[in-house]
């Protein structure tokens, strides 16, 4: 015997759940960094491994 729940989720009349995208959040901070800035990490990296 077929169990009802199983037959209402592959039922052309009802919808299935669609997943929902998270909204993209435009921040100034996801620009990427310039040349110079990843530059200066890294060094500022290296300089603390030294110490």
């Amino acid at each position: 015997m077929i169990k009802i729940h199983t037959m209402s989720s592959l039922h052309y009349q009802y919808q299935r759940p669609q997943p929902v995208a998270a909204p993209k959040k435009e921040e100034a901070t996801d620009k990427p960094l310039t040349f110079q800035e990843i530059l200066n990490q890294k060094m500022k990296e290296k300089n603390v491994k030294l110490t």
